[in-house]
């Protein structure tokens, strides 16, 4: 046996599964089309070698680090370029991860932790684009001359050390926020679904308590707040949310997959806690909208006693809350983030 320090690209077609099932014959097709015409000519160009050859991926070994990233991103712009070129055909997206790392030969195949690595990157990177290890950066950084994002420390499944990584997307990929428009995201990831549920309930129960607060106060105005108009219910609600969202600045998410529970074609760009909750929800802004400022303002000049009227704002608060929702959402938070 021999360790030898090697640049691994792990490649895996998206929702291979669900491509079989609609069209097996075509697909396959399709791939030895693409085995032959992109990705055989690719690994002879860098120098490659074909460690792992299965149905819906593969593993590559390069000498060099830049040798391993021109492939994956030379690979990337291709596909990019045929699926603008033939609309109609089947669509097939790769996923790819490279890393650099201390590997094993052996006679006839390559193992260690640097192999590892690279396939839990693959498994993070959106459709269509490429994460890469922090050894790979390094190397390749101001050689490559390629825009890359860094998404922050990453606690792969299975790897014991957090991992640096950064992000690579075809130049005009649909979704994707280039990094001008979108600052990077800097952090531990918080993988333990657990925790990141926690979060989003620490969330919840802080604009929970925010909104009794403000029925306390309208209900302490004169008159239990009969007189008041929209625009100050509006005020006191504005004012007490943003004390809420406040406390969760720090914590970051990206969204892995929509409402039916699929991968999306893109990798939603990284927000905080409280944006994600707001538009995961059906009005956009769930806290203020009109109609509920209008029932508030109902319950408020109604006839009931004080102690009525909260009990009925807090049967309010539940409904805006949508707290039935709040699983089916959590369910959608891929990765989150809590700034250093």
């Amino acid at each position: 046996m021999e360790r030898r320090l090697t640049a691994i690209v792990a490649a895996d077609v998206v929702n291979y599964s669900i491509l079989m099932g609609q069209n097996e014959l075509g697909t396959l097709s399709k791939l030895s089309i693409l085995q032959q015409e992109v990705i055989t000519p690719a690994v002879t160009k860098y120098k490659g070698r074909v460690i792992r050859l299965m149905g819906d991926g593969s593993l590559l070994a390069f000498n060099s680090a830049l040798d391993a990233m021109e492939f994956a991103v030379d690979v990337q712009r291709i596909m990019a370029e045929r699926k603008t070129a033939s609309p109609l055909d089947i669509q097939i997206d790769f996923r790819m991860g490279v890393n650099l790392g201390d590997v094993i030969l052996t006679e006839n195949d390559f193992h260690g932790e640097g192999i590892n690595v690279a396939v839990r990157l693959e498994e993070i990177a959106p459709p269509g684009g490429i994460c890469i290890s922090h050894s790979i950066h390094m190397q390749t950084k101001n050689a490559l001359g390629e825009e890359l994002l860094p998404i922050g420390e990453r606690q792969l499944k299975n790897i014991a050390e957090p991992v640096l990584v950064w992000r690579w997307q075809p130049p005009g990929a649909a979704g994707i926020v280039q990094r001008k428009a979108q600052p990077p995201v800097h952090g531990r990831q918080i993988l333990d679904p657990k925790v990141t549920s926690l979060l989003m309930d620490l969330y919840m129960k802080a604009a929970k308590l925010s909104v009794s607060e403000g029925f306390d106060e309208l209900l302490a105005s004169p008159d239990t707040g009969r007189d008041l108009p929209l625009e100050a219910i509006y005020g006191h609600f504005s004012r007490k949310l943003n004390e809420a969202r406040a406390l969760m600045f720090p914590i970051s998410v990206e969204c892995g997959a929509g409402e039916s529970g699929q991968t999306p074609r893109f990798w939603a760009p990284s927000q905080s806690m409280s944006d994600f909750i707001a538009h995961a929800f059906d009005s956009g802004d769930i806290f203020l909208a009109v109609n509920m400022l209008v029932k508030i303002r109902a319950v408020l000049q109604s006839d009931q006693s004080t102690c009525a009227k909260r009990a009925e704002l807090q049967r309010l608060i539940r409904h805006v809350l949508h707290e039935s929702r709040v699983p089916q959402i959590k369910s959608r938070i891929k990765f989150a983030f809590v700034e250093p």
